[in-house]
């Protein structure tokens, strides 16, 4: 995440001068992507697609077992601009269906412009919440350096902020996973550079840059020989392994999943046994494009002075919206 990168939940578009109408998305945006399933029963070195379509219109899926029950997160594409947000849905039959539960809320409210979900369970028994802010309901101005933040849950449902995690330019779709010496390892994928960059922690806050590697959209998690796995998009969905923390990667599979379709991006893995697991990932809908006003607020922020229907300026790529860090308790 290299031959095409499908940024998830980002809308990408062309520059342009004043045109009648406005152009396809280069790259469609999460109302244009589906989520399918694949189990692997080897310890996550190869996956069978298993279900197509456990969520419609979804995006970044990540999924998590917590109290019990496995539920995966995403960015909804169903909707446009009144229900862009962080979404949750319990998984069902086995991990090959879904059922809505709704959209989770930040500080009491539901973030439009949150996006790129990783969930991780605590020791504590709680949940914690990475994910990416940008402008997605809203033109953006100017490119900024920016960042990952976290937030902390006990239902699932209701987080409140802890503040930024890590900064970098052009940040997306971070993962977290804690590995066996008890360290958390994070890694946060820059679009444009075609780069993951990956950070360590001893206790899932203050990360440190330990190395970058390039690829797209990363997926962590820990293989049966307690080994770190690192999952990503090339032309297919690509598996590393690290044996000393995340340090260094050798390549172990350069098509991971047998069945998925082409395109397929947005990793994400549910353990359900030493051997077996689930990835979810997400692919594009062919022929599906998205508006460059699909999830805007105002649908007339790009309309020139003097033109019909036109559009102009910058397109909102997901840059700059900060919100306030908060200090740990």
């Amino acid at each position: 995440m290299k031959a095409i990168l499908m940024i998830s939940s980002l809308i990408v578009f062309t520059a342009t001068s004043l045109i009648s109408q406005p152009k396809p998305a280069l790259h469609s945006g999460p109302n244009c992507h589906n989520v399918n399933a694949a189990k692997s029963v080897d310890g996550g070195k190869s996956y069978k697609q298993i279900a197509k379509n456990v969520l419609k219109s979804a995006s970044v899926p990540d999924a998590v077992h917590f109290r019990g029950k496995d539920f995966i997160y995403y960015v909804n594409g169903s909707g446009g601009y009144n229900k862009h947000s962080i979404f949750v849905s319990q998984l069902r039959n086995g991990g090959k269906s879904s059922k809505l539960i709704g959209p989770v809320k930040i500080d009491g409210k539901i973030i439009k412009d949150a996006v790129d979900p990783d969930l991780i369970l605590m020791p504590n028994g709680k949940l914690r919440l990475f994910y990416y802010v940008g402008y997605f309901t809203s033109p953006m101005q100017n490119s900024k350096r920016n960042k990952i933040y976290s937030a902390i849950s006990t239902d699932g449902i209701n987080f409140k902020s802890e503040g930024a995690m890590v900064a970098l330019d052009d940040p997306t779709d971070p993962s977290v996973t804690k590995i066996p010496n008890g360290n958390y390892l994070l890694a946060v994928p820059q679009g444009k550079k075609q780069k993951i960059t990956i950070y360590s922690s001893s206790t899932g806050y203050n990360f440190k840059k330990i190395k970058t590697i390039k690829g797209g959209i990363p997926e962590l998690s820990i293989g049966s020989n307690g080994q770190v796995q690192l999952l990503y998009q090339d032309k297919d969905l690509i598996l590393k392994e690290s044996t000393n923390g995340g340090k260094s990667w050798k390549t172990k599979s350069k098509k991971l999943v047998s069945g998925a379709p082409p395109g397929s991006n947005s990793p994400s893995v549910l353990l359900t046994s030493d051997k077996n697991r689930i990835m979810y990932y997400a692919w594009g809908k062919k022929g599906c494009t998205t508006s460059p006003t699909e999830f805007l607020k105002d649908k007339n922020a790009f309309i020139g002075n003097g033109s019909n229907n036109s559009a102009m300026g910058e397109p909102p790529l997901g840059h700059g919206v900060k919100p306030k860090d908060k200090k740990k308790n």
